[in-house]
Formats: C-alpha cells, structure tokens, sequence
C-alpha cells in the first residue's frame, strides 16, 4: 500500500510525525475497515488534542476489531484512558430510519469483532492494557450507566440512526470545549447521516461539520481553530 500522500518532507518534525502517521497507520490496516484517509484524520485529531491538553477520555463507540481504537490509543498520550464500547456481537439490525438499502444489505454478525482482536492489535502498537477498557454490550444498555467522564476525543462507527443518536445524546455534552466528534459513517448509511444532521442542527452546529467527518466542540465564543484536513 502507497503511503506517500502522508509524508511531510517540509521539516524534519514532519518527517518523524509522518513515519509514525505511516507506521501506525500501517499496523492496523487488517483490523479495521475505516478508509486510509479518515484513520489519517483520527490520528491528526488524537494529535490536535494532545498538543492542545484538551482534557478528558477517548471513546470510541463501535470498535469490530481495534484498528481505530489502538490507533487513537498509540497516538495519545499513556496516562489517557480509552474507553472502548461494543456489543462484539454485530450491528444490531436496522431500523426504519436507515433506509432500505441498509436492511436490504442487513446479516447478522455483521462487522462481528472479539474483545481478543482488540487486545492483540493493542498490544501490538506497545498500548498498555491497563489504559484500554473495553465496555461490551448493546449500546442501550451500556452508556446510559457509564459514568460521566469529560471526553477529549469521541469516535462514533455505529452505522445506525439509533445507535448514533444514542451515541451523540449520552457524550456530545460530556466533550470537553476543543474535543472532537468523529463520524465515521456520515453520507454512507442513510440512519448515521440523518441522526448527525438532526443533531447538529438542533446544536445549532451544522456549519462546523468538517469533510463529513468530524466536528470539534465549540469553546466560549465559537472562534474557530485551524483544524486537520479530512480528504
């Protein structure tokens, strides 16, 4: 696979930064299906938030097999928790806001992923145990007990209208002014893009969606920061 998009020769900080980028990148291509581009972008993010010492946790909520997860986790500083919520039984089934194409496309076990594939890419990135905890269950039955911990960096690959709007109502307020929402399904299934787009709208938030991908939290005032490209 061709990494050379990602390769900054400007300085020599940007060519260590960019043979770690390629590194890691690299290491969880098989445990993952998020596009090159948009683990690019993770990684950019998880960086913004450690050079920026936006407080808080990383949780991703949709996790298969760790790519994204180890990922954010070995990009991010060792004393941050990550906090990692699955059922590692598959997507639930769809429901009627995600369109037909999404329950025509529908199996059960879809995206099916095991808390040892999560561990052993971990693992692999030099990312301690002891920082990854792994929160396995049905959405509905887990985020509304997890306690309320500030949130420096949200990803949410949930596929689902449900899922993602459960997703957005539980954290959105607990993310620290300068954290981020990453997206990973907005404008490929019909049920993520409408949860994200009602709630954006409600947050009055909807011009700060960055590529269709993420959004970083507004601080007091809204000034809006330079923020990672997203191809």
């Amino acid at each position: 696979m061709v990494w050379s998009e990602y390769i900054d020769l400007s300085s020599w900080t940007g060519i260590k930064e960019s043979v770690e980028r390629v590194r890691l990148l690299s290491a969880v291509r098989a445990n993952t299906v998020v596009s090159r581009s948009k683990l690019s972008t993770l990684y950019s993010l998880a960086r913004r938030i450690e050079s920026a010492g936006i407080e808080g946790i990383v949780a991703e909520c949709g996790v298969f097999r760790g790519g994204s997860a180890a990922l954010l986790a070995a990009a991010t500083s060792p004393a941050r928790q990550v906090y990692l919520f699955d059922s590692f039984q598959g997507l639930p089934e769809p429901g009627e806001k995600d369109g037909q194409q999404a329950r025509a496309l529908y199996r059960e076990g879809w995206c099916q992923g095991t808390a040892g594939d999560v561990r052993a890419v971990c693992r692999r990135l030099g990312v301690a145990d002891s920082r990854v905890h792994l929160v396995e269950g049905w959405f509905q039955d887990t985020l509304p007990a997890f306690p309320p911990h500030p949130v420096a960096l949200l990803h949410i690959d949930a596929d689902w209208y449900e899922s993602v709007r459960l997703c957005l109502d539980t954290f959105y307020d607990r993310v620290s002014p300068g954290g981020c929402i990453v997206f990973d399904d907005y404008g490929r299934w019909e049920g993520c893009t409408r949860a994200v787009d009602e709630f954006l709208s409600a947050r009055g938030l909807r011009d700060r969606l960055v590529g269709g991908h993420y959004v970083v939290k507004p601080a007091e005032g809204g000034v809006r920061e330079d923020l990672p490209r997203c191809d």
